[in-house]
Protein backbone atom coordinates (compact mmCIF):
# COMPACT_ATOMS: atom_id res chain seq x y z
CA UNK A 1 0.00 0.00 0.00
CA UNK A 2 1.73 3.27 -1.18
CA UNK A 3 2.32 6.24 1.76
CA UNK A 4 0.17 8.85 0.90
CA UNK A 5 2.07 12.38 1.38
CA UNK A 6 -0.42 15.58 2.44
CA UNK A 7 0.76 18.63 0.80
CA UNK A 8 -0.44 21.75 2.52
CA UNK A 9 -2.81 22.35 -0.65
CA UNK A 10 -4.28 19.11 -0.18
CA UNK A 11 -4.73 19.68 3.46
CA UNK A 12 -6.26 22.97 2.74
CA UNK A 13 -8.84 21.68 0.45
CA UNK A 14 -9.51 18.74 2.71
CA UNK A 15 -10.04 21.29 5.58
CA UNK A 16 -11.91 23.19 3.58
CA UNK A 17 -14.48 21.09 1.92
CA UNK A 18 -14.52 18.30 4.28
CA UNK A 19 -17.91 19.47 6.46
CA UNK A 20 -19.80 19.82 3.49
CA UNK A 21 -18.79 17.77 0.43
CA UNK A 22 -18.67 13.75 0.42
CA UNK A 23 -15.48 12.10 0.63
CA UNK A 24 -15.91 10.35 -2.82
CA UNK A 25 -15.69 13.96 -4.10
CA UNK A 26 -12.69 15.01 -2.43
CA UNK A 27 -11.00 11.71 -2.74
CA UNK A 28 -11.62 12.30 -6.77
CA UNK A 29 -10.57 15.89 -6.57
CA UNK A 30 -7.25 14.86 -4.07
CA UNK A 31 -6.49 11.49 -6.27
CA UNK A 32 -6.84 9.52 -2.80
CA UNK A 33 -8.88 6.69 -1.90
CA UNK A 34 -12.21 7.67 0.23
CA UNK A 35 -10.81 5.88 2.83
CA UNK A 36 -7.67 8.02 3.23
CA UNK A 37 -9.77 11.01 3.08
CA UNK A 38 -12.00 10.20 6.40
CA UNK A 39 -8.64 8.80 7.88
CA UNK A 40 -7.11 11.91 7.65
CA UNK A 41 -9.85 14.29 8.53
CA UNK A 42 -10.46 12.42 11.53
CA UNK A 43 -6.66 12.49 12.23
CA UNK A 44 -7.38 16.42 12.68
CA UNK A 45 -10.16 16.71 14.03
CA UNK A 46 -12.82 17.20 10.80
CA UNK A 47 -16.70 16.57 11.27
CA UNK A 48 -18.95 16.76 8.76
CA UNK A 49 -21.84 19.19 9.12
CA UNK A 50 -23.92 16.42 9.59
CA UNK A 51 -27.44 18.77 10.49
CA UNK A 52 -27.31 21.15 7.34
CA UNK A 53 -25.79 18.49 4.83
CA UNK A 54 -28.48 15.59 5.77
CA UNK A 55 -31.23 18.03 5.47
CA UNK A 56 -30.25 18.79 2.07
CA UNK A 57 -29.84 15.60 1.13
CA UNK A 58 -33.36 14.45 2.70
CA UNK A 59 -34.81 17.22 0.54
CA UNK A 60 -33.16 16.77 -2.53
CA UNK A 61 -33.91 13.27 -2.41
CA UNK A 62 -37.78 13.61 -1.38
CA UNK A 63 -38.28 16.15 -4.52
CA UNK A 64 -36.72 14.61 -7.20
CA UNK A 65 -37.50 10.68 -6.09
CA UNK A 66 -40.38 10.43 -8.96
CA UNK A 67 -37.96 12.10 -11.76
CA UNK A 68 -34.36 10.93 -10.93
CA UNK A 69 -32.59 7.48 -10.33
CA UNK A 70 -30.53 6.65 -7.85
CA UNK A 71 -27.31 7.05 -9.08
CA UNK A 72 -28.65 10.88 -10.38
CA UNK A 73 -30.03 10.89 -6.69
CA UNK A 74 -26.72 10.35 -5.13
CA UNK A 75 -24.92 12.96 -7.68
CA UNK A 76 -27.27 15.74 -7.26
CA UNK A 77 -27.43 15.40 -3.37
CA UNK A 78 -23.97 14.68 -2.89
CA UNK A 79 -24.10 12.13 -1.50
CA UNK A 80 -23.43 7.86 -1.64
CA UNK A 81 -26.33 5.57 -3.38
CA UNK A 82 -26.16 3.83 -0.36
CA UNK A 83 -27.74 6.85 1.50
CA UNK A 84 -29.68 7.55 -0.99
CA UNK A 85 -31.39 3.85 -0.09
CA UNK A 86 -31.11 5.08 3.56
CA UNK A 87 -33.30 7.92 2.78
CA UNK A 88 -35.75 6.00 0.81
CA UNK A 89 -36.10 3.74 3.12
CA UNK A 90 -36.68 6.38 6.21
CA UNK A 91 -39.39 8.24 4.73
CA UNK A 92 -40.81 5.49 3.31
CA UNK A 93 -40.70 6.51 -0.69
CA UNK A 94 -42.22 3.95 -3.29
CA UNK A 95 -42.20 4.04 -6.88
CA UNK A 96 -45.02 2.71 -9.29
CA UNK A 97 -44.37 -0.03 -11.52
CA UNK A 98 -44.00 2.22 -14.71
CA UNK A 99 -41.29 4.62 -12.50
CA UNK A 100 -39.47 1.42 -12.34
CA UNK A 101 -39.50 0.80 -15.81
CA UNK A 102 -38.94 3.79 -16.98
CA UNK A 103 -35.47 4.02 -15.15
CA UNK A 104 -34.41 0.64 -16.04
CA UNK A 105 -35.48 1.42 -19.74
CA UNK A 106 -33.62 4.65 -19.79
CA UNK A 107 -30.33 2.82 -18.18
CA UNK A 108 -30.59 -0.40 -20.69
CA UNK A 109 -31.56 1.92 -23.57
CA UNK A 110 -27.91 3.88 -22.81
CA UNK A 111 -26.18 0.91 -22.18
CA UNK A 112 -27.38 -0.53 -25.71
CA UNK A 113 -26.33 2.38 -27.66
CA UNK A 114 -22.92 2.22 -26.14
CA UNK A 115 -22.12 -1.38 -26.53
CA UNK A 116 -23.61 -1.10 -30.40
CA UNK A 117 -21.06 2.02 -30.39
CA UNK A 118 -18.32 -0.55 -29.45
CA UNK A 119 -19.30 -2.99 -31.92
CA UNK A 120 -19.56 -1.30 -34.74
CA UNK A 121 -16.20 0.13 -34.23
CA UNK A 122 -14.67 -3.49 -33.43
CA UNK A 123 -14.14 -2.78 -29.78
CA UNK A 124 -15.04 -5.45 -27.10
CA UNK A 125 -18.30 -5.58 -25.68
CA UNK A 126 -18.42 -4.06 -21.64
CA UNK A 127 -21.02 -6.17 -20.80
CA UNK A 128 -23.16 -9.59 -21.48
CA UNK A 129 -25.69 -7.93 -23.23
CA UNK A 130 -26.73 -9.21 -26.93
CA UNK A 131 -26.71 -5.87 -28.46
CA UNK A 132 -27.12 -6.95 -31.96
CA UNK A 133 -27.95 -10.10 -34.17
CA UNK A 134 -25.02 -10.14 -36.93
CA UNK A 135 -21.73 -8.26 -35.80
CA UNK A 136 -19.93 -8.74 -38.86
CA UNK A 137 -22.79 -7.73 -41.18
CA UNK A 138 -23.31 -4.51 -39.03
CA UNK A 139 -18.69 -3.61 -39.20
CA UNK A 140 -19.72 -4.32 -42.78
CA UNK A 141 -22.62 -1.73 -43.18
CA UNK A 142 -20.53 0.95 -41.52
CA UNK A 143 -17.56 0.33 -43.22
CA UNK A 144 -19.44 0.68 -46.31
CA UNK A 145 -21.22 3.67 -45.08
CA UNK A 146 -17.38 5.53 -44.25
CA UNK A 147 -16.21 4.32 -48.05
CA UNK A 148 -19.13 6.25 -49.80
CA UNK A 149 -21.74 3.89 -50.19
CA UNK A 150 -25.38 4.81 -49.49
CA UNK A 151 -26.62 2.75 -45.99
CA UNK A 152 -30.74 3.48 -45.44
CA UNK A 153 -31.21 2.12 -41.61
CA UNK A 154 -33.38 -0.80 -41.39
CA UNK A 155 -32.70 -1.68 -45.03
CA UNK A 156 -30.91 -4.71 -46.81
CA UNK A 157 -30.48 -2.64 -49.71
CA UNK A 158 -26.72 -0.79 -50.08
CA UNK A 159 -26.75 1.77 -53.18
CA UNK A 160 -23.58 2.93 -55.22
CA UNK A 161 -22.98 5.79 -57.54
CA UNK A 162 -20.63 6.43 -60.31
CA UNK A 163 -18.38 8.32 -58.21
CA UNK A 164 -17.24 6.56 -55.20
CA UNK A 165 -14.80 3.46 -55.62
CA UNK A 166 -16.62 0.28 -55.14
CA UNK A 167 -14.75 -2.66 -53.36
CA UNK A 168 -15.65 -6.29 -54.65
CA UNK A 169 -14.36 -7.88 -51.61
CA UNK A 170 -16.85 -6.13 -49.48
CA UNK A 171 -19.91 -6.42 -51.77
CA UNK A 172 -19.03 -10.37 -52.35
CA UNK A 173 -18.46 -10.41 -48.59
CA UNK A 174 -22.27 -8.43 -48.31
CA UNK A 175 -23.38 -10.42 -50.53
CA UNK A 176 -23.04 -13.69 -48.22
CA UNK A 177 -24.26 -11.68 -46.11
CA UNK A 178 -27.48 -10.68 -47.00
CA UNK A 179 -27.04 -7.55 -48.42
CA UNK A 180 -28.25 -6.17 -51.98
CA UNK A 181 -26.07 -4.15 -53.77
CA UNK A 182 -27.98 -2.01 -56.13
CA UNK A 183 -27.13 1.40 -58.63
CA UNK A 184 -28.82 4.57 -56.48
CA UNK A 185 -32.32 5.02 -57.66
CA UNK A 186 -31.87 8.52 -59.36
CA UNK A 187 -28.93 7.35 -61.18
CA UNK A 188 -30.69 4.44 -62.18
CA UNK A 189 -33.61 6.30 -63.34
CA UNK A 190 -31.37 8.76 -65.62
CA UNK A 191 -29.61 5.54 -66.91
CA UNK A 192 -33.21 4.33 -68.41
CA UNK A 193 -34.13 7.50 -70.10
CA UNK A 194 -30.99 7.20 -71.51
CA UNK A 195 -31.54 3.95 -72.77
CA UNK A 196 -34.37 5.04 -74.42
Amino acid sequence: MRKITWTEEMLGILTERFPTESNSTIADELGVCRRCVASKAKELGLEKDTVRSREEAIRIVVENYSEKSYADLAKLANVSRRTVQRIVAEKGLKRKPEEISRFISRRRIELIRRERRRITFGLPPVSNMKVVSNVHRIRLRHRLKKAGYTVIHGSNTIYYTEEIKRSPVREFNGARLGLIFMPYPEQEAQLLTAII
